[in-house]
């Protein structure tokens, strides 16, 4: 497919605003009719169809369509999906056939679903970050939790010898029903869809096949990530099944404030109070930036509100590393105390500049 995608609401020719059931019936109807196994050697058709598979897994997952919706396709490609480069990659990653297509015309699959290798899921892991790990980048040891294939029995569940296949659907994992032109096809009911039974459960598993195991990744996160954003890390997710690779781990940052600063994007804001004389007069005042200390020059004359700009002195982008603004917003204080010398030193001032006895 060319790297120029179409728009997948054009894709499935559904409004923006459209329900996910409304998603799910255009996307079944370009499937039924692009369906590798009705259209045998028709590459346009089999391109459709992989076209209208990866709008439909976009569209119908609430958070991917979030972000194609915000971002498009470069920011599901920065949340770690690229779609799908072959037949076999959708067979792997999206079982989109018995829930949306219902096997309609018997062609639901390649031979037993549940043996078919298929990708792990993608694991969603949360990522907290302090607005100084956020400026400079952080090297983390996430430790996640995972559901592994049992090496003492491959993952099939069973115990040395203890497989038989099923008499129901004869191995195949599959049980078809004809109504007159129309034949349907659905998983097995007695070995779910896997063509084997297990007679004896393998003792290390109980017969469920995976062993629950802890493991820690290391990631490198660059720097100027913000509450909100996401990355993905490709194949660090959970274990696929019969032989499928893992899926994808997918980062969301959540960056705590910090009391200096308020953060538009890659621009900082803070306040800087000074007095009214430092306003009138002008003066160069520390301030405390992301980088340390800098030397502010006031002009004289500064009125409240104005707006001080250091260039380079924001966050960085995380995809290109440039700096953005820092905005220092001038508050003038004004006293409310005032003691008697004071206020008669204010009206002598008062009188200089307004020229009344």
């Amino acid at each position: 497919m060319s790297d120029a995608k179409r728009d997948y609401y054009e894709v499935l020719n559904v409004d923006r605003a459209a329900g996910a059931d409304e998603v799910k019936r255009s996307y079944r109807k370009l499937a039924v009719r692009f369906h590798p196994d009705r259209n045998p050697g028709d590459q346009a058709a089999e391109e459709k169809f992989k076209e209208a598979t990866e709008a439909y897994k976009v569209l119908s997952d609430a958070e991917q369509r979030k972000i194609y919706d915000t971002y498009g396709h470069q920011g599901l490609r920065g949340a770690g999906f690229e779609g799908y480069s072959s037949m076999e990659d959708i067979f792997q990653s999206f079982d989109v056939f018995g829930s949306v297509l219902g096997d309609l015309f018997g062609f639901g699959g390649r031979g037993p679903r549940a043996n078919r290798p298929m990708k792990g899921r993608n694991v969603r892991v949360r990522v907290p970050m302090t607005f100084a790990e956020a400026f400079a980048g952080a090297e983390k040891d996430l430790a996640l939790r995972d559901e592994s294939p049992c090496t003492e029995c491959s993952g099939s569940g069973a115990a040395s010898g203890g497989l038989s296949t099923c008499t129901e659907c004869g191995g195949s994992g599959q049980v078809v029903t004809r109504s007159g032109f129309i034949a349907m096809s659905a998983a097995c009911g007695r070995c779910g869809g896997h063509g084997k039974l297990i007679t004896k459960a393998c003792a290390s598993c109980s017969g469920r096949g995976t062993t629950t195991e802890q493991r820690s990744v290391h990631v490198r996160i660059p720097a100027g990530v913000d509450t909100g954003d996401q990355m993905g890390i490709p194949a660090e997710g959970e274990p696929g099944a019969n032989g499928g690779p893992r899926g994808d781990l997918l980062l969301v940052f959540e960056v705590a404030p910090d009391k200096r600063f308020r953060r538009e994007g890659s621009t900082l804001h803070m306040d800087l109070e000074i007095s009214f004389f430092q306003a009138a007069m002008g003066e160069k005042i520390p301030v405390e930036t992301v980088d340390g200390v800098e030397h502010l020059r006031i002009d004289a004359g500064t009125q409240p509100g104005a707006v001080k700009r250091i260039k380079r002195g924001g966050m960085p982008d995380p995809n290109t590393g440039r700096r953005g603004e820092l905005l220092v917003h001038i508050v003038v204080l004004v006293p409310t105390r005032l003691d008697r010398r004071q206020r008669k030193l204010i009206e002598e001032l008062r009188t200089a500049f307004e020229g009344k006895e």
